[in-house]
């Protein structure tokens, strides 16, 4: 995914749909031909007189007409896109008619309703706009944050947010659980990787449930889980890793066989690395697929 680009150049404004490029000609016709009937239809003013209102009123007309085309693109959440398009549009009306009022004898209607009005309401309904495009990145923001740290697949954290939480705690003891699905490349062989996938997702699901307050669940591999405990009572440990062990082997696969996983745990005191932690974690997990799997080894 591309990230999406604010530009002003030609190109830019190649590429944006017929609406877009109708909306901006449209609104630029409509500054040339209100400005060209005016001129024609009312009395001149003393321009010298009114030159740094002109001047003034001009500016603001060429930023906001240039807010507008950024608008158009741009790409926006539909609902913002549509209520700043609107909004700009009558505060470009508004704008015109300003500039206007300095060069030539406006009716009262023009500048009661045409100016005023339509810049109070442009305003209004850009600044509704606005506050709909601030929702709609703050969704994104939200939605890319989950991802950041999320695995997409089980809805567990993932490694990089697992990695960094665990490596964050510096002084204090704590235990970490790696845990992987025993014979898992068979079941994807055997009933293929629809089933293995659906597989990974209830036993997530499932183990995630188990973990609370402090404890940390994610998936760093494949097949593979890892967690943080930060208890480092031996029989608490145990108990919750045997727990672990009991809620697999409640998961059948194709209601032919039961899952079971293989658990190898590692305790971590304050002189020893996040690193060294993991690589015994590691070793104590093969000597319990080396044993026969379905069972969990202390490094």
């Amino acid at each position: 995914m591309n990230p999406e680009k604010v530009s002003l150049k030609l190109s830019r404004f190649v590429k944006i749909t017929r609406l877009n490029k109708l909306l901006i000609l449209a609104t630029l016709a409509f500054i040339i031909g209100f400005s060209i009937f005016s001129l024609m239809r009312f009395p001149l003013l003393d321009f010298k007189q009114n030159l740094y209102g002109f001047t003034t009123d001009f500016i603001n007309l060429v930023v906001i007409f240039t807010i507008f085309f950024v608008v158009q693109c741009s790409r926006l959440a539909k609902k913002a896109y549509v209520y700043v398009s609107i909004g700009l549009m009558l505060w470009i009306v508004a704008s015109t008619a300003d500039v206007l009022d300095e060069v030539i004898r406006q009716p009262f209607w023009i500048s009661n309703y045409v100016e005023d009005l339509c810049r109070t309401l442009g305003m209004l309904i850009t600044a509704y706009g606005l506050f709909k495009t601030m929702h709609f990145m703050q969704r994104m923001h939200t939605r890319l944050a989950q991802e950041f740290i999320i695995d997409d697949l089980t809805k567990v954290y993932n490694r990089r947010c697992f990695y960094q939480h665990v490596k964050g705690v510096v002084n204090n003891p704590y235990t970490v659980l790696i845990i992987d699905l025993d014979h898992f490349k068979r079941i994807n062989d055997d009933y293929g990787h629809d089933v293995g996938d659906k597989v990974l997702k209830q036993f997530a699901d499932k183990v995630n449930r188990l973990f609370k307050d402090e404890n940390i669940f994610a998936r760093i591999g494949g097949e593979e889980f890892a967690a943080y405990l930060p208890s480092y009572e031996l029989d608490e440990v145990l108990n919750f890793s045997q727990t672990i062990l009991e809620t697999a082997r409640t998961i059948t696969v194709q209601n032919q066989r039961s899952l079971t996983v293989s658990i190898g745990i590692a305790h971590r005191t304050s002189d020893q690395t996040f690193d060294n932690v993991m690589k015994r974690a590691d070793q104590a997990l093969y000597r319990a697929k080396k044993a026969g799997r379905d069972r969990l080894e202390f490094a």
